[in-house]
């Protein structure tokens, strides 16, 4: 067996729904480490170790959630719609929000992840504007 599958089962297994206080997560890990036991790969704890902090590292990459605004004073103030999407479940559990400031934006705000944009931006209100105004 190697120690990177074991280490990729542990992340798995303390993502999981059941797992929410660090107790729960300690528990998991004392029955993680009686199965290695039991199968006889003690030898390969050093390397689970290793290998988990390289899935943490990559996960970390993967969970990173952007929230773009116009300026510094708009983060507070779209901030709730961060919050919003993290309890719909829309943001992955675990993600770490990066503040952005984009000067081109005019107002409103954008959350990025990995694989989904989230545009909350004045942008297509003021393109109907303008095509409805040179109409």
């Amino acid at each position: 067996m190697k120690a990177s599958w074991y280490a990729e089962a542990l992340y798995r297994a303390l993502q999981g729904e059941k797992v929410i206080s660090e107790g729960d997560s300690k528990k998991v890990f004392v029955r993680f480490k009686k199965v290695i036991s039991a199968r006889g790969h003690d030898r390969l704890l050093p390397l689970i170790g290793r290998e988990f902090e390289k899935i943490i590292t990559r996960e970390n990459k993967n969970n990173e959630v952007v929230l773009i605004t116009a300026d510094s004073k708009s983060k507070s103030k779209w901030m709730h719609a961060y919050d919003h999407y993290k309890k719909e479940k829309i943001i992955p559990k675990g993600s770490v929000c990066r503040e952005v400031v984009d000067e081109s934006i005019i107002g409103g705000f954008q959350i990025r992840t990995k694989d989904t944009l989230i545009d909350g931006t004045y942008k297509k209100s003021l393109v109907e504007l303008y095509r409805k105004i040179t109409s």
